[in-house]
């Protein structure tokens, strides 16, 4: 009965996260959810509070996902470039490939009531992504200074590499004025050596 229980979360689950990626938060609704899982009707309501509680399960998951993805990047030594700069890439293609995911995460499109497990996965990505600061600065690689302030001037960064294509993709700016594939590796690497000490 418990393994049940838990493939039918699993599923629901994974139906929300492929609804939230073809078409964002207004379209995930326990209703639909339970349809796209093929559930009985009531069965998304005897897992999950609510639309918020859902989604939060979803957001936690994909940072649980960013993570993981950013420590792969950084375990690949074979790759000629710094931990930082393959962590740094690692999260800005997962921004442009799960974009309504991000934007969940971290855009503000739509204002989400955070359940526990995602407070709990968003602070441990930040203590991940701190991590990953105080260890380029460590190398020589960032600029030294506080954490505090060192650690968020990079995540704007990152965050504007991230939402720039989301920008174009729902036509609030010129088509052509987003960044290609191809563009972010140049583009992240300008952007790193500026933040690199002199």
């Amino acid at each position: 009965m418990q393994d049940r229980t838990r493939d039918t979360r699993r599923t629901l689950i994974a139906a929300a996260s492929d609804l939230l990626a073809r078409g964002g938060p207004a379209h995930v609704t326990l209703r639909a959810v339970g349809a796209a899982a093929d559930v009985s009707r009531t069965a998304p309501y005897r897992h999950f509070h609510d639309k918020d509680d859902l989604l939060s399960t979803v957001a936690a998951e994909n940072l649980v996902a960013l993570k993981a993805e950013m420590q792969r990047a950084v375990a690949d030594t074979a790759a000629d470039s710094t931990p930082l700069f393959r962590a740094c890439l690692a999260y800005v293609q997962v921004a442009w490939e799960y974009p309504n995911h991000y934007r969940l995460e971290f855009g503000g499109d739509y204002a989400i009531n955070p359940s526990r497990v995602l407070v709990d996965a968003a602070q441990d990505f930040t203590d991940y992504f701190n991590e990953l600061v105080v260890e380029a600065q460590q190398s020589n690689a960032l600029i030294a200074g506080d954490i505090r302030e060192v650690g968020p001037l990079l995540w704007v960064l990152l965050h504007g590499l991230a939402m720039s294509n989301h920008l174009v993709a729902d036509h609030t700016c010129e088509p052509g004025t987003g960044y290609q594939t191809e563009d972010m590796h140049r583009v992240l690497a300008l952007a790193l050596r500026n933040l690199a000490p002199r």
